[in-house]
């Protein structure tokens, strides 16, 4: 079974045309089953700017709606294109036709997209042709997104397996609370499986944690290389669109799934260094996309790559 997640951006209604509905809170979910694909699709709720970074941090493709030029969807291409995602859908409005489309998303990575008019079936059919490569042999990395309790069964969490392949039994270790945890059960669209490779979204009943052990972000993994760091030394690329002059202060960073309060220190034009008062889960290499939410035009900073604290 292959397994495929969309972003879906600036249309509110698309995502349920789409798929059946699923969790929802600022992040609204939708999945469909179609022959041997699962189609998760995501989208953020009232077009909030974390819950979006969070939502590029983790897809493998995504639809945007081009309706009109505003910050937001400036924000959105921005992004995308940071974390280079290639393969999409460009939906053509009476505001933009193929080549106004063509035009906004030059010299970025939306420059491959598919652009077609906004009609569910035809949409589904265009995304049966998007085949991610998927690392099933390395150790697995589960990055959730929702946790709750659910009576007769435990703590359940929500989320993707980003790499490797998640057992039933498995014992993994949940960061960044540094507990060894249990797989109870795996499920993936309300069935159970022994095991779950990677793309796949999960729901795995896990032993030996809380709800509040595991918010969104936190990670299930038997991986070595994961880290959890309060301090973090990064190569910064500041955004061409981000307008004002990069100082040190307190801004945000979007990681995974985590969009968390930081103080920015530089280092020198390209090296940063980030501190949080709390664990932040990250792999070295891993992109991460800097916000700057109080400012008054677009507000990503730009983007990092992330690499362990010299000094620790």
């Amino acid at each position: 079974m292959r397994h495929l997640t969309i972003g879906v951006f600036h249309d509110e209604v698309l995502g349920r045309e789409l798929g059946k509905k699923g969790t929802v809170s600022d992040i609204a979910m939708y999945n469909r089953k179609m022959d041997d694909l699962i189609l998760s699709f995501m989208s953020p709720v009232e077009d909030k700017l974390a819950p979006k970074s969070q939502i590029i941090s983790t897809i493998d493709a995504a639809i945007v709606v081009f309706n009109e030029i505003t910050r937001e969807l400036g924000e959105t291409i921005v992004m995308l294109d940071m974390i280079g995602v290639k393969e999409g859908i460009g939906i053509t409005t009476n505001y933009a036709d193929r080549d106004r489309i063509a035009s906004l998303t030059k010299d970025t990575s939306l420059k491959s997209f598919t652009t077609a008019q906004r009609d569910p079936g035809k949409l589904l059919q265009t995304l049966t042709s998007i085949t991610p490569t998927r690392n099933n042999a390395s150790a697995p990395v589960v990055e959730i997104d929702h946790s709750f309790s659910v009576k007769g069964v435990g703590e359940v969490v929500l989320g993707f397996v980003k790499k490797g392949v998640v057992k039933k039994y498995d014992k993994l270790q949940l960061l960044p609370a540094k507990k060894e945890v249990a797989v109870r059960s795996i499920q993936i669209q309300d069935e159970d499986y022994d095991q779950a490779d990677a793309g796949t979204r999960v729901g795995l009943a896990i032993k030996d944690a809380t709800v509040d052990d595991m918010s969104r972000g936190s990670v299930l993994t038997t991986a070595q290389e994961i880290r959890t760091d309060t301090q973090i030394e990064a190569t910064f690329n500041k955004s061409p669109f981000y307008s004002e002059p990069i100082k040190e202060g307190p801004f945000h960073a979007t990681i995974g799934m985590q969009t968390i309060p930081i103080t920015m220190s530089i280092k020198d034009q390209q090296r940063i260094s980030l501190q949080s008062s709390k664990p932040i889960v990250y792999e070295p290499g891993q992109m991460a996309i800097l916000l700057d939410l109080n400012a008054k035009k677009t507000r990503i900073m730009g983007k990092a790559t992330l690499e362990p604290s010299q000094s620790l």
